[in-house]
């Protein structure tokens, strides 16, 4: 009973940012994990001008992470942010659930949701249809990375592939609703993008990378580089830096070598 008190002690505090010392009982306030969160600096004592107190959020990032991690039951199922919302003010609180919301774009027939949709009429009339996936059939997916490359991808890419951009970037609950004969990753030639392409040909095992025959030659003339806006280096994830696939290792090499890296857009003329 006193782990569930003060479980939603934590919860008060992370939804109104202070509350009252003499709403919380004594056995909380003398526990040794509400010493862990005064010791910690994770919350601090108040004294009021004229009498009692009350205890404020210190760190609220701490506390989040902190709650996550004494309650992870609370978070096996991944909330939206409008349960965030609701139970911190905060978006960001919690891990979300990702809505499985994708962009696809191409000339086929395809199975959405178990209903055959025609991508050319949306495509030729909209530029693009949208969905939130349950499951998706079709012979030829193509991931891209990026809204704009998705855009015009058969440029580069042929038109026999239905190309899908997700949003909020490529994750593992919308790569395992699809199913196809053949899988292609076109993403940035970077890090994330090498981590985007393992990721799902992890899940599918018929994925390969598009690169294109110039790749050379724009890693010497448009390339940019590796470095972020905080003048940091990107770093690879333990997967990427663990691959001994050719093309990754060869990707790999060359941005460890020349601090720079491909963008999808180069690829367009």
């Amino acid at each position: 009973m006193q782990n569930i008190t003060f479980k939603n002690t934590i919860q008060r505090l992370l939804r109104e940012n202070k509350i009252s010392a003499s709403s919380i009982g004594k056995s909380i306030k003398n526990s040794n994990d509400f010493s862990t969160l005064l010791n910690g600096g994770f919350i601090e004592y108040v004294q009021a001008k004229t009498s009692g107190g009350s205890y404020s959020v210190k760190n609220i990032d701490a506390l989040n992470k902190y709650y996550q991690g004494k309650f992870p039951e609370e978070f096996k199922n991944q909330q939206s942010s409008i349960d965030n919302v609701n139970a911190f003010r905060n978006t960001k609180a919690a891990k979300r659930e990702s809505q499985n919301i994708i962009l696809i774009r191409g000339t086929q027939k395809v199975l959405i949701n178990g209903v055959e949709t025609d991508l050319n009429y949306f495509t030729e009339n909209y530029g693009t249809f949208s969905t939130v996936v349950k499951d998706i059939t079709a012979n030829k997916i193509c991931f891209v990375e990026n809204l704009d490359s998705f855009l015009i991808a058969e440029q580069v890419i042929k038109n026999d592939f239905v190309f899908i951009h997700t949003y909020g970037g490529i994750g593992k609950s919308v790569v395992n609703k699809i199913t196809a004969k053949e899988f292609l990753v076109f993403p940035d030639y970077d890090f994330v993008g090498l981590k985007s392409y393992l990721l799902v040909k992890h899940i599918h095992a018929n994925t390969k990378l598009f690169i294109p025959e110039n790749y050379e030659e724009l890693l010497q003339i448009k390339s940019r580089t590796i470095k972020t806006k905080q003048g940091r280096e990107q770093q690879p994830s333990q997967d990427v830096n663990e691959s001994t696939e050719d093309i990754v290792v060869k990707i790999r090499t060359d941005i460890f070598k020349y601090k720079k890296f491909v963008e999808q857009q180069a690829v367009f003329k």
